[in-house]
């Protein structure tokens, strides 16, 4: 499995994939000089697989590394994944 996070900013979203397989997405609205994350999620078919942490760090690490936005997780599971790894504090508005 190779897991790869793009950005596609006309849909407003990150995309997790494995070569051309769908994996999962974080949806965003840009608000300012924030990025309110509003949505994680992975197919029902490929739930219980463990997605969620690569989808929400590599998300993560791609917004830090284009430098542009802050971010406000207001999906629950971001929430939480971002209160229980402080090395993302940086990136919170």
């Amino acid at each position: 499995m190779s897991l790869e996070i793009s950005h596609e900013p006309d849909k407003h979203r990150y995309v997790l994939s494995d070569g051309d397989e769908f994996m999962g997405e974080i949806e965003y609205q840009i608000d300012g000089t924030r990025l309110l994350l509003i949505r994680a999620e992975v197919p029902v078919e490929k739930r219980g697989e463990g997605l969620g942490i690569p989808l929400t760090r590599g998300t993560l690490d791609a917004i830090r590394a284009e430098g542009t936005y802050s971010v406000t997780p207001l999906c629950p599971y971001i929430a939480k994944y971002m209160m229980k790894n402080p090395e993302f504090d940086d990136l919170k508005a």
